[in-house]
């Protein structure tokens, strides 16, 4: 799928939204995450945005937000309106692309962490990308501990 940024800020109130609660041992379960890419796929080939959120209890504090979302870019899906313009070439189409997302307090400095998971959205369901999301929400969660731990001392 390949959008402008005028496409893409037109279809956002459209987009299909999925939020599921679980915990840290089962957000790294390979058919956890086939779940959330399956969503995503299936609203892609519906031609449609989507983010998936596992709200993710953790033993020590709120819950860390870790989401699947479409973007034109590095960007959460609600701060979309800075594409308008800004950072992107307005009348240019971009491929629409899969981002892993999370969010939470002292996860880091911004508390917010994204990354690339897949050039092209439509191209999501891979095994490889299935390992690729499973190592990410694990160095998430590792990072989330260690910085509250250390917060602790």
């Amino acid at each position: 799928m390949k959008l402008t940024v005028a496409d893409y800020l037109e279809q956002l109130p459209n987009a299909r939204h999925e939020q599921v609660t679980t915990t840290a041992a089962k957000v790294q379960q390979a058919s956890t995450v086939k779940a959330g890419l399956q969503f995503m796929q299936d609203a892609c080939d519906s031609g449609y945005l989507a983010n998936y959120e596992w709200q993710v209890k953790v033993p020590n504090g709120d819950p860390l937000s870790v989401r699947l979302e479409n973007n034109l870019i590095n960007v959460p899906m609600a701060d979309a309106q800075r594409l308008n313009g800004k950072l992107l070439n307005k009348d240019e189409e971009y491929v629409v692309k899969l981002y892993m997302v999370a969010e939470g307090d002292q996860l880091n400095k911004s508390n917010l962490r994204i990354d690339e998971l897949a050039p092209d959205a439509s191209q999501a369901g891979s095994s490889a990308t299935v390992k690729q999301f499973q190592a990410w929400v694990a160095d998430q969660l590792a990072q989330l501990s260690e910085n509250r731990a250390a917060e602790k001392k």
